[in-house]
């Protein structure tokens, strides 16, 4: 069972005290409204997240994040279903009755890491709401931003294609193999940044624009698998599977997927 979130209507609103603004928000409300409710209102916070498809609800749950930034840098609380299980002590068949509560789970609760929460690691838990902690700013430096975040997406990424974003975690550890830093000097920078870009692991495995059936590698972004027509999901886990095993190959290094793939 998928369940999908839709509270979203006269869900977010705005609560500001002196210098302690902030957005309350249905799990079900767009990132882009968002942002845009925080531009018109002068709120900086999250100008970062402009361009980024989905809701708030997702964006909690895998941490999204961008230009430095993430969920964990602005998220106060969330409220959540939790789904606890009973078992019926009294009955030879272990049927099982379902305690539902609402509770608020703090920042440090969330237990936020890199494109990981606690709510990837507990499905008992369903994000119902969150409350955003943001800063006031000038609308015209908060606007000026936004253009250049969004400008930068539409040079950089695949946005004239379907896809599900960046498919893998970026490497989070440094290189120290001598020959692949004699033959790919950036890998230095990159070790300096505490952190491997996946697309870059994925063009020198030489995988950018591979295809399997209507599914491809981007040409203009290697860590998007997009969907060039007709293309089925069982292409796109072929892909990710070759680029695993193709990255393992050349860097000794195994990607972690950003997203969650459902399988029966």
């Amino acid at each position: 069972m998928v369940i999908k979130i839709q509270m979203t209507k006269s869900q977010c609103q705005i609560k500001s005290k002196i210098q302690t603004p902030k957005i309350y928000a249905g799990a079900g409300v767009l990132l882009s409204q968002l942002v845009n409710i925080a531009s018109k209102n002068n709120l900086t916070g999250l100008e970062w997240a402009a361009g980024i498809p989905g809701t708030i609800g997702g964006a909690i749950y895998g941490n999204a994040g961008a230009f430095g930034r993430s969920m964990a840098n602005v998220v106060k609380t969330v409220e959540v279903l939790e789904v606890q299980k009973k078992k019926n002590q009294k009955s030879k068949i272990k049927n099982q009755k379902h305690i539902l509560k609402i509770k608020k789970l703090s920042n440090k609760d969330c237990q936020f890491g890199y494109r990981e929460s606690v709510f990837k690691h507990n499905q008992n838990l369903i994000i119902l709401s969150a409350e955003l902690q943001l800063k006031k700013g000038k609308k015209s430096e908060i606007q000026k931003k936004i253009k250049e975040y969004l400008a930068y997406r539409k040079k950089a990424h695949p946005l004239n294609f379907p896809s599900a974003g960046s498919i893998f975690k970026n490497y989070q550890l440094a290189i120290d193999n001598y020959q692949l830093l004699k033959k790919y000097p950036e890998i230095l920078e990159f070790n300096k940044k505490g952190m491997i870009p996946a697309g870059f692991l994925i063009e020198k495995a030489g995988l950018k624009g591979k295809k399997i059936g209507q599914a491809q590698i981007s040409e203009k972004h290697a860590n998007f698998i997009v969907n060039l027509g007709k293309a089925r999901a069982v292409e796109v886990i072929e892909l990710i599977k070759l680029i695993k095993k193709e990255v393992k190959n050349k860097f000794n290094i195994i990607l972690e997927e950003e997203i969650k793939i459902i399988q029966n």
